[in-house]
């Protein structure tokens, strides 16, 4: 017969047995949790010293610990039976087992840090072929208007579809204007065999109604641009400017003798335009209500084809072969931004970021680190640079307040990161995106509270989803 136990030590047995389940509990939760990265989550069920499924280091470390301390308070209840038995203890030890496994389970969502996943997507449009030429995001009604060759398409912030506006028979959709203010942007159709620019249309984003249709040749290399209610086009002869509303002409500016528009953009009230005259090339303001010339600056010769853009409107600046050319008000160049420079290069892809007075661009460390760094636009000086784990810039976009989304790639895991514009500093850990039908060349923007939407625009033959979005990870 066992010896009856006072009442103390069986209640401290309780307690041991109670903490032994708890222990035991968790160590059977890390396990299933760590065979779940092993062989569910791991490519090819294994991986190096920093490809491993986040988390998964920690595990190793715990699960062990553990079960050695599970089996050390074990040891000192095991032996009598009056406890083991007792159901009193045993319910204890049930209750404790099942009330840890919550905080456990917070525990192991703190090692893996957040986690992305898809939560809805778009069929493809059918024709899988045409080709993808650019994004709007519509201010008034939330959309997300992708344009194709085929026509325009709304999505909400959730990918899910709203209008179609498709192109007229016997035309494409070959050029649009690189923003919609006001909700209304500019495209130009061409025929199949026609230069680009034969038809001019405005389009009301937040309804997908035709405003208006212009026959309106305009050059094929620039595309039109809307400005303070006016839609700007290029054409043989002349810079034109017309009432986006209406279509009608508002201004008209005649092109230089043997000189040919390269680049067209504008913000505010400030039209801009870059023209090559030979082998000179200069930047010109234009009012957009009037077409009046506010002022004319020369550019610095560079070496070599010149390739020009305009990376940004308001604050001005302008990118050739060589450096990011910043300009004032009044046309005066106040720094510039080197392409090549002594510590890093600009990547050209994916495009660069300007919010408020900052360039924020994917930039080239050395032979293969890349990572992201923010320039000032009133003086060309590097604010600061995030390396972001040394992993492939993707993307770069909008956030919510005053953040800047990024994704970047280290096989085999993509990652999201949400920094702050003004620092550079990562707001929280990297999310992880999991299995995401990600393309080469996207968009990506905020959605619903947490979640953000990402728009493909690779020419995949119908194999990506034109657009999806990711929410945070609820469960494993």
């Amino acid at each position: 017969m066992d010896k009856e136990l006072p009442p103390a030590e069986r209640l401290i047995g309780a307690a041991w047995l109670g903490l032994a389940a708890a222990l035991a509990a968790v160590t059977a939760l890390y396990f299933v949790l760590f065979w779940k990265l092993a062989f569910v989550d791991m490519p090819y069920n294994e991986c190096g010293s920093d490809d491993c499924p986040r988390g998964m280091g920690w595990l190793i470390i715990f699960t062990p610990l553990l079960w050695v301390a599970a089996w050390f308070v074990w040891s000192r209840v095991k032996d009598e039976k009056g406890i083991r038995t007792s159901r009193p203890a045993r319910a204890l030890a049930l209750v404790a087992a099942l009330a840890v496994l919550w905080p456990g389970w917070l525990a192991f969502e703190w090692m893996r840090g957040p986690q992305m996943d898809l939560s809805g997507w778009q069929e493809p449009v059918r024709p899988t072929s045409a080709k993808p030429l650019g994004v709007w995001p519509s201010e008034r009604s939330g959309l997300l208007v992708r344009a194709r060759t085929d026509g325009l398409i709304a999505y909400n912030g959730e990918g899910r579809k709203g209008w179609r506006l498709p192109a007229p028979d016997g035309t494409l959709v070959c050029a649009l204007s690189r923003t919609a203010p006001s909700d209304i942007g500019a495209l130009a159709y061409g025929g199949p065999g026609s230069a680009c620019g034969t038809k001019l249309v405005a389009v009301d984003l937040a309804e997908g109604r035709t405003l208006w249709t212009k026959s309106a040749p305009t050059a094929e290399r620039v595309p039109p641009a809307v400005v303070a209610g006016t839609a700007v086009i290029v054409q043989e002869d002349a810079l034109v400017g017309l009432d986006v509303r209406e279509g009608t002409e508002r201004w008209r500016v005649k092109r230089a003798p043997r000189c040919s528009i390269e680049a067209l953009d504008g913000a505010r009230e400030r039209v801009l335009y870059v023209e090559q005259c030979e082998r000179a090339m200069r930047l010109t303001a234009v009012d957009a209500r009037t077409g009046a010339q506010a002022w004319q600056s020369p550019l610095p010769p560079t070496a070599g084809l010149e390739v020009v853009r305009v990376l940004s409107a308001d604050p001005i600046a302008i990118r050739n072969t060589e450096s990011v050319l910043l300009f004032d008000e009044t046309g005066r160049q106040r720094g510039s931004v080197p392409v090549s420079g002594p510590e890093e290069d600009l990547l050209p892809a994916p495009a660069p970021w300007v919010r408020g007075d900052l360039l924020i661009t994917p930039v080239q460390r050395g032979k293969k680190k890349q990572s992201v760094s923010a320039y000032s636009l009133t003086d060309g000086r590097r604010l600061w640079n995030r390396s972001l784990d040394g992993g492939n810039v993707l993307g770069l976009g909008p956030g919510r307040g005053n953040e800047v989304t990024v994704v970047t790639s280290k096989y085999p895991w993509t990652h999201l990161w949400r920094l702050d514009a003004g620092t550079g500093r990562p707001r929280q850990e990297s999310a992880i995106l999991r299995e995401v039908p990600l393309g080469q060349r996207f968009e990506v923007f905020p959605g619903p509270p947490g979640s953000y939407v990402f728009v493909n625009m690779d020419e995949d033959g119908g194999e990506l989803p034109p657009t999806f979005d990711v929410d945070p990870v609820r469960g494993w």
